[in-house]
């Protein structure tokens, strides 16, 4: 019997995780601001300090579901551990070994996406359009652990664009979809250049209102810098 692939494109070699470009960047100096400890160690702080595995191990998928369930616990939020799929890659971020985030993509081109449950129609529209899907679940990260680190990165920010760009290279997405809170929309936005789709539910898997996010892959592609592109 074959072993059991865990993760869908965890052993895709085309996978690289670099940056999609910012629109603006985080850190604006100012005259003086950079003798400031605050500014001093927000310079020194980049991604290149957090390792970004892919799950590769019941262990690694394990630890990802369980500080899933810590986070949204702590909000109130219901959290079962779900299965993993062969249409699904658990992307991680450490910190000294230490686990302090984490997102899963779901491939939408061989799975059921999560959102169609309460944006059925929206998702279809996509779908008619020849869009291949993918889905950005599961996404959490420990703000206590990071706190202690020390360091002052965005690691929202560098988890999911790596998302991203696994979903564009090695899953050869189109589009990709992301239900939110309504009050993340506007990071979404800022962010990455997700637009809103469709207006605000109730996501009953969570038990909390939810913003349908939808980003164009193929645009954000052409709009990269000059040695960031996804191919």
């Amino acid at each position: 019997m074959k072993p059991r692939v865990l993760q869908h494109a965890a052993n895709d070699n085309r996978f690289h995780a670099f940056p999609f470009a910012r629109p603006t960047p985080r850190l604006t100096l100012i005259q003086g601001v950079a003798s400031t400890p605050r500014a001093q160690i927000a310079l020194r702080a980049t991604s290149a300090d957090f390792e970004f595995p892919i799950a590769r191990s019941e262990a690694d998928l394990a630890a990802a579901a369980a500080l899933v369930e810590h986070c949204y616990g702590r909000r109130g939020y219901p959290a079962q551990r779900p299965e993993s799929t062969t249409g699904e890659t658990t992307l991680l971020a450490r910190w000294a070994g230490r686990l302090v985030g984490t997102v899963t993509v779901r491939c939408g081109v061989t799975q059921r996406l999560h959102a169609e449950t309460g944006f059925a129609e929206h998702v279809g529209a996509l779908r008619e359009q020849g869009c291949r899907l993918i889905e950005y679940t599961r996404f959490a990260i420990d703000r206590d652990a990071l706190v202690n680190t020390g360091q002052d990165i965005d690691l929202a920010f560098e988890l999911i664009r790596r998302a991203l760009q696994l979903g564009r290279v090695s899953l050869e997405a189109t589009d990709a979809v992301i239900e939110v809170n309504p009050r993340h929309v506007r990071y979404y936005q800022r962010a990455f250049g997700f637009r809103a789709f469709g207006a605000e539910r109730r996501c009953e898997r969570v038990g909390a209102p939810a913003r349908l996010l939808h980003l164009n892959l193929v645009a954000v592609d052409s709009a990269s810098r000059p040695g960031l592109a996804l191919h």
